[in-house]
């Protein structure tokens, strides 16, 4: 467990600031900060509590798929706050039909070209050469 220095520490870490600026914040005195800072950074309990601070940051920050697709949807319909252009609509369209799977896959079909080259004779008749190497298949 914690105690509130050093929770605040975590915190202040999380913010940004340097070790030592966050000890300062803390609490900790400004002679023993950088010392503070280094001795609460080797702490295993301290380190998971900064790791478990930004994991729950990290998750609030990420839009979901719901929220994006408002986002995208607002600039489509030109509902946002600041001026976009018809290139930032039409991007917007564009991304909001990938996420509903609008974009079908496209489908290549491949053929199989045998090509078969004759070491002294060249290439030998084959449907992609249509007649081979005609110099040396006349022989």
């Amino acid at each position: 467990m914690l105690n509130q220095r050093q929770e605040l520490f975590c915190q202040n870490i999380l913010t940004g600031k340097s070790a030592t600026e966050a000890a300062k914040l803390a609490g900790y005195s400004e002679k023993t900060a950088q010392e503070q800072s280094s001795r609460l950074l080797s702490n295993v309990i301290v380190c998971q509590r900064i790791a478990t601070l930004q994991q729950a940051v990290s998750i609030g920050n990420i839009a979901t798929v719901t929220k994006r697709k408002e986002i995208l949807t607002e600039l489509a319909q030109d509902k946002h706050k600041q001026p976009i252009t018809a290139q930032d609509k039409v991007r917007a369209i564009s991304e909001l039909n990938k996420m509903e799977g609008d974009y079908a896959p496209e489908k290549h079909s491949i053929e199989r070209v045998d090509v078969i080259f004759v070491i002294g004779k060249g290439y030998q008749d084959t449907p992609f050469l249509k007649g081979g190497n005609n110099e040396q298949s006349q022989e």
